[in-house]
């Protein structure tokens, strides 16, 4: 069978989608990944096969343009505001916009027969429509419907498309259980006849690790993660902010920059402090004892894979919020405003992700938790079984 993935042409979008991917192509079916920029090269570094779709008209530039309105304050204080909904839905639909043509025309060429792709990336849900294709929605954090939002925007913007697409037919939810979702918005499109819960694969993209990473520790080791853009770092600003918090406390910090540019870094850095480009971080945490972090979905449940206490700093207006909501109300750590950084309450937050065995208990149990989740390999088969029975082909 053949299942064409796309997400938004970014890697954190797309990198949740791998594990099912290559199991995919494991169990001998036909994956192939339509997106463009920096997610299609994550694709390909994880030997999935990719074509572009949106790169002629730059997909990525209504992405970028609202990490700008975020950081100006300009989409609300949580993910579930009204003018964040509104923000959110207009760029990602935009984004969404530049991309439906090559998905149409690459769905019909190539004969898919799934449509894989995260709830923000509403285009998706269109195309497998349009194609009369399975929608796969497939989770990356906390569990919500194709983007409302978005969805509406893409479908008032083109005359040849209905006035409503019905909700995909499979959910992959990868949340695990016990883990409060608190950016729950409204299925107001109907729900999927199929939720197939799935472990979280934390697969981080590939890199080359260094040997001191395997290395014994002299010191607790806290890896700082703002994720791979300057507006959530704050172009280093951030990671200032932390570094200043955790001198004097005697641990090892590791910045992983996603390539940012960090030129509000302190210079030179402190030599307590590594900082690295881009290393797994499912590995890098576990050799590691706490993470700070912008409360991200993917580094929140790798964080949780990892068994590791965690302090999320999230940008406002964004489902990091509510991400790091679900971190304090598990025990697992400690969620702090980004507009109000204190450097007390930054070290009091570091010092405790370090000592708190009430803390680690938390995060371990989550870890446990998800490693009874169903794996990619059990999705992928009953995920086959839904796809074959509607398209006729045998599974």
């Amino acid at each position: 069978m053949k299942y064409l993935f796309t997400s938004m042409p970014v890697v954190a979008h797309v990198l949740p989608l791998v594990p099912l991917a290559q199991q995919l192509v494991l169990d001998g079916h036909d994956v192939l990944v339509a997106t463009t920029g920096p997610a299609a090269d994550a694709a390909r570094r994880a030997g999935l096969t990719t074509i572009d779709a949106g790169g002629r008209l730059d997909a990525r530039e209504p992405y970028d343009r609202l990490l700008d309105v975020i950081v100006s304050g300009g989409s609300g204080h949580a993910a579930d505001d009204p003018e964040a909904l509104r923000v959110h839905g207009a760029h990602f639909g935009d984004v969404g916009l530049r991309m439906l043509d090559d998905l149409l025309r690459i769905g019909r060429r190539w004969g898919a027969q799934a449509v894989v792709y995260p709830g923000i990336h509403a285009c998706g849900l269109v195309a497998a429509h349009a194609l009369g294709a399975v929608g796969v929605l497939h989770g990356y954090g906390t569990p919500l419907p194709t983007f409302a939002p978005a969805l509406e925007h893409i479908l008032a913007e083109r005359d040849d498309l209905p006035d409503r697409v019905p909700e995909a037919e499979v959910e992959v939810d990868v949340l695990p259980p016990s883990l409060p979702n608190f950016a729950e918005l409204p299925w107001t499109n109907g729900t999927p006849r199929h939720r197939l819960d799935m472990r979280y694969g934390s697969f981080n993209g590939a890199a080359d690790v260094p040997p001191w990473l395997l290395g014994e520790r002299e010191a607790p080791r806290v890896v700082l993660t703002c994720g791979s853009t300057e507006a959530q770092a704050r172009r280093g600003d951030t990671y200032r902010r932390i570094i200043e918090a955790l001198d004097g406390t005697g641990c090892e910090a590791v910045i992983l920059s996603g390539g940012a540019v960090l030129d509000r870094l302190p210079e030179p850095l402190p030599p307590w402090v590594r900082i690295e480009r881009w290393l797994p971080l499912k590995f890098t945490l576990d050799h590691a004892d706490a993470i700070v972090h912008h409360g991200g979905s993917g580094t929140v449940l790798t964080s949780f894979a990892a068994g590791l206490p965690q302090v999320a700093i999230p940008m406002p207006g964004t489902v990091s919020m509510s991400n790091g909501q679900a971190v304090q109300a598990c025990g697992a750590g400690t969620v702090l405003d980004l507009n109000a950084l204190d450097t007390e309450e930054l070290t009091r937050a570091a010092t405790d992700v370090l000592s708190s065995s009430a803390k680690r208990k938390a995060a371990v149990a989550i870890r446990h938790e998800m490693e009874k989740m169903p794996s990619a390999a059990d999705v992928a088969a009953r995920l086959s079984a839904v796809v074959g029975e509607r398209s006729g082909a045998r599974p």
